[in-house]
This record gives C-alpha cells, structure tokens and sequence, in this order.
C-alpha cells in the first residue's frame, strides 16, 4: 500500500517499490530473472526492447510468447543481451498492471569499451510514470465492460512521485543533487500507460545521444518529446548559477477533435550542490497540442552511423506493407448504443487468444490458435486522414480476428503506418517485439508512394523499436527479420492494445541450429484454459483482490443533485468476478463520514465470520479515514450473490455484484451457454439524505419516508442494453432495494430462472420474476422476438395489509435490438402491486437442481426444531408521539446489537455481558398468529428489546418454522441467514399445522436459498445444518424492520478438530 494524493492505494509493485528495481547489465551479458508472481492477478514481464535473439519464449506479453504466471506461480527469464547499448526497460504486459509493475533495463558497454561521447559524471534514470486513485485493473475492465474509454488518470510521476504541484505531495517529490559544472546522464523512459510526454528542465539544453538503446548524433534541444515505450537518453551539464531547478512533464494530446485527458504536470527538483534556494525556476512547457514542437523533435533524430552497435539500412526489400492504423467500432450487445471503442491494424482488430499462446502453437503447428493472413494493405483504399470518414460505417466498423504475417527467415520488411481518420486522428506509438527498425521518413497526410520514397533516410535513420506515427501522418519503418518465433506488434498506448490495435509477425526458422527456435523452457506457464500441453486439466484457485474506496459522491437523480455515499465513485459499485474455489481479498477505506461495514450476502464464509461484515455482530464498524480489509474463500458456491453495507441505511447506495463463475473445467449446468452476463441490480432512491431518513424515524417512533424512485443499475429509467436478435443472454437479478420487493418483467419476452441466491435451480419459464431484498435470480432470455425495443421494468410487490403508503413507482430500462431503429420501446404489463397469488406462484414454484453442481442433499435427520414468529410490534417510547414507537420481533424478542464489543468478539474471548444465549425455540404463548383483531391485545403487541443468540452444537441440523403474525397487519417478510445457505422445505398462508403441513415437504430437490420471503400472513419452513463456528444473524432484510428489531443470531460452537474451530480474528479488526 502506498499514499499518493492524499489517498492510500492498495497497488501492485516489484520488491515492494515503485518503480521496480532497476537492472544494470553490460552489452553480452546474460540476464536470469526470476519471477515469483505473490499478487492477486494473472502476470508476464516484457523485456521492452531486447532483441531476444532465440529466446523469444522470454519476451513475456501475454498469450503471444506464453500463458501468464498465475497467482502463487513463478517462472524464470533467461536471454542474452547482444548487439544492444543504452537505456530500455521491463514491464507487464498483462491488461494495466504495467502502470505500477515496470523498471529501467540499462546496458552499458561491455569491458573495454566505451560511450561514443565524453563519460558523463552520473547516471540518472528518470522513469516518467501514470498514476490512478483507483484500482488500475478495474479501471481497464470497467471502462471494456461499458465499451468506453477508461477514466484519465489523476497525475503523471517520476520516478513513482507526483511532484508538488499536486495535493499532499509536497513530500512526494522528486529530487536530484547535482554538482555545478557537471556533465550528468538523464536515462529518460515514457513508462505512462496512455500520455505523450514533453519533458524539460528549467533553463537547461539536453543533448539526445541515444534514444531506444540506439546512438544518435548529437542533438541539442530544450524540450525531449517521448511517446509511452520509448527512452531518450541525454546528457546535461549543470552550468547554471547555482539554485533549484523543476524538470517537468506534461502531456502532448494530440488527438483531434480533443477528447478528455489528463491535463496535470509531474515535476521534479534539481538542487545544486551547495544552493540553499527553495523556489525553483519552472520551464515554460509547450502546449498540450504543440504536434509542431512534437514533429520537430521526432523528426530530427539521426542515428549514429558507424558507431557502436550500428546497423547499416538493408536496401533490397522483400516484403512491403501499408498498414492502416487507428480507432473503429466494433457491435456489441451489451453496450450503451449497441457498439464499444475498438481499434484496428488494416481494418483486422487483433484478439488475444486464451487456450494457448501464438508462439507455442506456431513451434507444436497447433491449429484454430491463429491463422497467417495478415494482409499486406488495408481491404479497401480511400482518403485515410479526412476527419469526415467518421459518417462512412463501412470504414468505421471493424471485426474481431487474431492474424499474423507470416515472414521468411531473413526477409526485409519495409512497412509504412498510415494514420487513419475514422473516429479522429492521433499519434500512435508502435512499438515492434524482438527486434529494432529503421525510421526512414515520417510525415503528414496521406502517403504517397510516389513521392514520398525520395523523402527517405537511408544513410543515418534513427533506430528505434517504438516509433510515433505522427497525428494525421504516416512513418516509413525498415527491418530485417533475422529472429524467428512470434512477435507482435502493437500500440502502446494501452488503452488501444486492448481494443485491438495490434497484430503479429510470424518468422520462420532459418537454415541451420543458430538460427532456429529452440523448445521452451520447462517451466514456460502453462496456464492458458484447455492449453494442449498443459499437465493439468484443472485450474488452480486465484486471489481476486479489489480496493474500495468508500466516499461521498454528488450525482443527479430526478432532476435534484444529492451527496450519496459510494464505493469507487459509482453506483452501484464495482461488480467483483470470481471463479468457485478462489480467495476474495477486498481492502476498504473509509473516506465517507459514516461508519461503515461490507457484508458479503449470501458468502458461507467459512471459518471466516471475521469477514462477514454485519456491524457488531462480527465486527465493530469501520470508522471513518481508517480501513481494514476482508479475507475469505469462496467454496461450493456458483451464481449470483452481491455486497453491500450493513451499517444503517448505507446500503442504499453502497452495494454491487459478486458473481461467481464455474471453476475450469467445470461449466454452467445449463444446455444453452449464454452469449453474455448482465448484472441488473434493483436499486431504490430518495431525494434525500438516506442517514437523515433513517434517523428522524427512529427519532419518532414512526414509519421512515418512502423512497422517490427505483432504478435498475443506479438508474430511475435511463439504463440501455442492446441485445444480438436471435441470442441468449443470463440477467444476474439483484434486488437491492432497502424496502420493497419487486415484480420484473420484460416486454413480449419470457425468463427462465437457473439459479437463486447462487444455488442452481431446475429450468423455470415464466414472464415475470419476483424477488424480496436481498435475494438474486439468474434467468436465461433468448431474445427472438421482431426487432425493435422493449422495456425491462420493475415495480413493488406491496404484501402488507391492511395497506400502508409505499413508493408505487415504476423502474424502466430498454432493451434494444442492435440494428433496429425502434424510438418507442414495448411496456410489459406488470401484476398489480398486490398481486399475492403471482408472487406466491413463482416463489414456491422453484425447485433446487438435485445433484447439480454443489447440490447439498436435505439433512434428513433434526436436531434442532424451532418455531419462530415473525412481525410487528410497539413498543413503550417515553419520548414519542403517543408513548410507543414501530418494533419488530422475532418469538417476542425485539433485536437490539451490542455497541461496545461485537457478538463475535465476545463468543471468541469468551467476554460475558453482550448478549446471552436464551433466544426462545417458541414464542412465549400460543395464539392465533395470523388474525388481523390481534392489534387489539396489547399482551401480545408490545415486545421488549433483547440481545439473544441460539446456542447451536456443531453440525446439528436445524429446522425452523417462520410464522408470520398480524399484529400490526400482515406483510410478506425476506429472512436473511447470515453464513449458511437452508433449504426451504414448503410455505404457505395462514397458521402452520404441525401435523398436515410436514406432509408437504419436499425433502428430494428443494430450492435452496440465503433469504427466504415467508408469505403474507403465512409460514415457510427451512432447514440447514450448522458445520460453520461462529455467530451469525438472521433478520428481516426490509431495512426497516431491522433497526425496530427484526433479528435473532445462531451462535453455532466450535468442532472437535482444527478444521472446523474458528480461527483467531485477524490483526486489523475494527475495535469498538
């Protein structure tokens, strides 16, 4: 962890440092570097700008040389560095990681020998890096889930440290000593993800004398322009009076029309030896659109001919291409207007493949991993820079493909990049693996191969191994491809890599041993899913981990602008995939100005309750500016479930999904594999403070405001999916929502349900879903319906009765067919919001998937049967309206949490005093539960406040009716059971009969659940054992009935072996 900003983030880092450890070797050398991957997430290192002569099985990006390290993995690099002098560096080169992951590489000359220029006096590496308040590899899916660009960064650094132009960084500071009179060696690298960078130092020259571990002649400038990828090394004598002096960076946005960038400058401080000054003197930086200041220092570059390492140009061509490069579209289903931001080489955007790396199924002649088609041009030839290509769609859009160009042993390649207009223009670096090339010439506008050509270098070009294709222009590169394997091709500005902007080359061995691929090395990752060689068909387990950064947010919503609180700046919050077996690790930082938990709904949380999350149950709240960070293992659990805050009413605007796929090999239990997974979570607003909400109620004893709004995906009626006709999709159903339950339904289209609470189900089709708070469905929709557009809508199932006021609003997303021009979407018809018999149907219609993947067989045999009431009640108020105020109780008992020590706490250390373990198996007296005169006995209505647990041996089985009861009216109430999943064996209305009603169970394929919505006025019996130590609530989960008392806890002891005893807590626990 480190603080950046005024913000601590959880990042990923070499060695513990930012940036990583830098690597000195001398030209010759052999380099082994042993990679140990200790982070939660998939990982490869990229030696930028090595040759790898042979070892192209080291060149690390991910699934073009080999499979990525797992979690908990580690593999070796092993290559010598020939033929090579001068400053590159290493990094991932897997999705964002390289944002924090990444180093300088320096070669100097071997013994011997020396620079082509006078030995500067120091050394210095200047990395030039990108810095995020946020979680770099949610930020990359995030902005791929959408279809959109990522969010901009929050500040460029160098060497890891912002610079005191922005917040709290005054000591985050670069700084350089330097003697005055002294010749110094600045190894600069672009080690920014998605930034230019124009760099100077305060009234200082710099003289570039190699750039991508190539000489240069000499070349005096005042400002060094470098792309991401590249490195300039220049040498700077410190001759001016004696002071502090800023070097600085900012970005060159050349893109046009502009689009957001991140706009901020990164300084450093260079301090003469002896000066005692404190302001130094800032260079003048050009603008962030100087492309003329750009292109002169780009273009002027010569290199060293004749010098160390120089390569003479190769003049006879084998291989000419023009290559197209730039932004598209691509169609995509699931994004907002049918389409996301793609990129392509010649109209081919490239796609990663996942079951084997390109380089092993070119060495084994794997096939279905890549095809060598690659064209030499682009499909079609027009006008590549006219801003106005954008309007021509069949320019515009591109397809997915995973091509190389295959290339003869020894052949010379000639290639010109030809920028292209589609979606704007943009300088693009290029950068080329395995090898470097010659940058014959680079220009404006379009191409012209007749002309053009006379403009060529072919004396003195620089060399390079990333060149920047200039905005609007062309550049003409030239290499001879003497190394063979695979090697791609990319742009390096990230955000295009993983749109497509890439392809690869393929080169074939040569004539003899040196100059033919040996095999790989035995430990080369084998982890790609279904890889033909791999020794394994399982795949292991990782470690997810996510930060949370829970903050207030002023969004609008329904024309009014509120101050909610959020997680990671969205709502709902980042949805977290995980695959069954892996381990979830989530840091939360509190930066709201409320207490605050997670609670993991639905989690068994095996011998995890420490992470469980409800406040003083299992833990005390974490207060605001402190953090603490959850830890648990996700085991026979497959589907939908969800996060959420469980302090007060926080929830509201502090939850997201928790989906958790099959572990490989295993797959989905259904015939039909969707095309893709939609989370739709339900969601309720107000137009208000929902803190303030909650308060004024309990302050006056009554019932708290009812919400303005329900959304769908933190929306009231603005969410968009665009469906492929013909297509099945899975909706992930999340009801969110603090007090309502909800009818869902689809226009014109049915829903088969395949799993609740992440428990598989038998195929179930129906045209409407109903789901209380808490609860999640998995449905299948094939969308095979005329083209056009349909409402998703949402609106409440109001049980209680007699009635009570309640949001009776309607939530609408649109579903849109991609191709139709439909302006006037279909409205399903919704049940009426009292429509009990529709609600029941479907509840109790639900039937588990009997020996489906991690079905759990009924226990059979009880030892544990209670009969729980559950409702409301009043309760002696001295202070409120009428001497009484709202209660809830479970057999009486009206919940009431502990605040100075948690539940879990006190069963741990064995602390006495916080609650007691006496919670009733029955309600203290027998009557007619569901009559709706009981209002009128106050020995029945009233209730007192309690801190009850039911003490539960390990592994017994438990059997509980919940019966509803009517004291204040009868309603339908969602019983959540923290830590277990029940199977819910029947349910019905009225007074359960203890002697017909067990006749009805069903003991062979009940569905199984987390939260159970026990009928208006009625009865559901469920059934669980108890194999999880540890203490856990069962409440209410309409939030307003939790805070009145709806509640109990299980207090389930420990096993007789260590396997099954609760361990101790872990050291960042939140104290009371």
């Amino acid at each position: 962890m480190v603080r950046r900003l005024c913000h601590e983030q959880v990042i990923t880092a070499v060695n513990g440092s930012l940036p990583g450890p830098t690597i000195r070797v001398k030209e010759g050398d052999t380099l082994v570097v042993h990679v140990f991957n200790e982070s939660p997430y998939n990982l490869t290192i990229h030696w930028h700008g090595v040759f790898q002569l042979l070892t192209g099985w080291a060149d690390g990006p991910v699934y073009i040389t080999q499979c990525p390290i797992l979690p908990g993995c580690k593999y070796t690099h092993r290559f010598n560095i020939t033929g090579q002098e001068g400053t590159l560096w290493w990094h991932a080169h897997v999705s964002f990681l390289r944002a924090t992951v990444y180093g300088a590489l320096i070669i100097r000359p071997r013994s011997g020998h020396s620079y082509p220029f006078p030995k500067p006096h120091k050394e210095i590496p200047i990395l030039l890096g990108e810095w995020w308040n946020a979680n770099v590899n949610e930020v990359e899916a995030e902005a791929l889930l959408t279809g959109a660009a990522p969010r901009n960064s929050d500040a460029y650094t160098i060497n890891g440290r912002p610079g005191d132009l922005y917040p709290c960084s005054e000591n985050k500071t670069y700084r350089l000593k330097v003697k005055r009179g002294k010749t110094y060696m600045l190894r600069i690298i672009n080690a920014v993800l998605n930034s230019q960078l124009f760099f100077k130092i305060a009234n200082h020259k710099m003289t570039v004398v190699s750039v991508d571990a190539a000489y240069t002649e000499p070349y005096v400038t005042n400002v060094v322009v470098s792309a991401p990828g590249q490195t300039v090394d220049v040498l700077v004598t410190f001759d001016e009076p004696l002071g502090s002096y800023y070097m600085a960076a900012s970005p060159y946005a050349s893109t046009f029309p502009a689009i957001p960038f991140d706009n901020t400058t990164t300084t450093g401080i260079i301090q003469y030896v002896g000066s005692t000054s404190q302001t130094p003197v800032m260079p003048a930086l050009p603008d962030f659109n100087d492309t003329p200041t750009a292109h002169k220092f780009y273009s002027n570059l010569t290199g060293l001919a004749n010098g160390p390492q120089w390569i003479p140009v190769p003049l006879d061509v084998d291989e000419h291409m023009l290559i197209t490069i730039g932004l598209n579209f691509e169609l995509c289903a699931t994004c907002q207007g049918g389409q996301r931001s793609a990129a392509s080489m010649n109209n081919q955007s490239f796609m990663l493949p996942e079951k084997l790396s390109i380089l092993e199924a070119s060495f084994y002649n794997v096939s279905g991993i890549y095809t060598a088609d690659f064209p030499d041009e682009p499909p079609v030839k027009f006008d590549y820079t006219n801003l106005n290509l954008s309007t021509d769609p069949s320019l515009v859009y591109t397809q997915r493909t995973t091509k190389a160009k295959k290339l003869k042993f020894n052949s010379t390649v000639e290639i010109v990049f030809q920028n292209t207009a589609f979606l704007g223009i943009e300088n693009h670096p290029m950068h080329l693996h395995g090898y470097s090339f010659h940058v014959l010439a680079q220009e404006f506008g379009n191409y012209d191969a007749v002309n053009d050509p006379k403009k060529f270098n072919l004396v003195n070009p620089q060399a390079r191994n990333t060149i920047a294709v200039p905005v609007g222009g062309w550049a003409v590169i030239r290499f001879r491809a003497n190394n063979p394997g695979v090697w791609i091709m990319h742009c390096h500005l990230d955000v295009h890599l993983t749109w497509g902007l890439a392809m690869v080359f393929e080169v074939e061995n040569g004539p003899t041993p040196s100059s033919t691929l040996p095999p790989p090395p035995s430990d080369l990752p084998k982890s790609c899913a279904l890889a033909l060689l791999a020794s394994s068909s399982t795949a292991s387990a990782a470690i997810v981990q996510h930060s949370f950064y829970v903050k207030n947010l002023t969004v609008t919503r329904l024309c009014q602008e509120r101050v909610i609180t959020v997680v990671n700046g969205s709502l709902p919050g980042p949805a977290i995939l995980v695959r069954e077996g892996d381990t979830l690790v989530v840091h939360v930082f509190n930066e709201s100005p409320y207490n605050l938990t997670i609670h993991w709904h639905g989690v068994f949380q095996l011998l995890s309750a420490w992470a469980d999350g409800p406040v003083y149950v299992t833990q005390c709240p974490i207060l605001p500016g402190h953090s603490y960070t959850y830890r648990f293992n996700i085991t026979g659990q497959e589907g939908t479930l969800w996060w959420h805050a469980h302090v007060s009413w926080l929830r509201a605007t502090v939850y997201g999904a928790l989906i958790i796929q099959p572990r490989p090999p295993s797959s989905y239990p259904y015939f039909i594999k969707p095309l893709k997974e939609i989370p739709i979570l339900l969601g309720e607003w107000w137009n208000a403070n929902v803190i303030d909400v909650e308060n004024e109620a309990l302050a006056t004893g009554g019932a708290p405001n009812i919400s303005d709004a329900f959304t769908i995906n933190g929306y009231p009626e603005t969410y968009n999916l665009n469906v492929v006709r013909g297509m099945t999709y899975m909706l992930r159903i999340i009801n969110a929502a603090l007090n309502n339950q909800l009818f869902f339904k689809i226009a014109n289209h049915n829903m088969t349900v395949v799993s609740v609470d992440a428990s598989y189900t038998q195929p179930y089709v129906t045209d409407v879903v109903v789901l209380a708070p808490g609860q999640t469905t998995d449905v299948l929709v094939t969308f095979n319906q005329p083209p056009g557009s349909y409402y998703m809508a949402a609106r409440p199932y109001a049980s209680t009765f007699p009635e009570v006021p309640f949001d009776n609003t309607t939530t609408r997303g649109i579903i849109q067919y991609v191709g139709s021009r439909s302006q006037t979407p279909l409205m399903p018809i919704l049940p009426a919001f009292n429509d009990t018999p529709t609600a029941h149907k479907f509840f109790s219609s639900l039937t588990g998937l009997a020996n489906g993947p991690h079905w759990v067989p009924t226990p059979l045999h009880v030892d544990e049967q209670m009969f729980v009431t559950v409702g409301l009640n009043l309760e002696l108020c001295a202070t409120c309206l009428g001497g009484t105020r709202l209660a809830a109780s479970m057999n009486n008992q009206s919940f009431q949490l502990p605040n100075t020590l948690s539940m879990l706490e006190a069963f741990f250390f064995n602390v006495s005093g916080i609650y007691t373990d006496d919670f009733p198996n029955q309600p203290p007296v027998q009557f007619d539960y569901t009559n709706l005169n009981l209002s009128a006995d106050p020995t029945l209505e009233f209730t007192q406040k309690s801190t009850k647990v039911k003490n539960l041996k390990f592994n017994s089985t438990v059997e509980i009716v919940f019966q509803n009861t009517a004291f204040l009216g009868i309603e339908n109430h969602p019983i959540h059971l923290h830590g277990f999943n029940f199977h819910v064996l029947a349910q019905g209305f009225g007074n359960y009969d203890a002697v017909n009603d067990p006749k009805k169970f069903n003991l062979v394929n009940p569905q199984a659940r987390n939260t159970i919505a026990v009928p208006v006025g009625g009865w559901a019996v469920i059934r669980f054992r108890a194999n999880n130590p540890g203490v856990w609530i069962a409440h209410c989960h309409l939030d307003v009935h939790l805070p009145w008392g709806l509640a109990m806890g299980f207090e389930v002891e420990n096993g007789p072996t260590p396997s099954s005893t609760l361990p101790p807590p872990p050291p960042d626990l939140p104290k009371c």
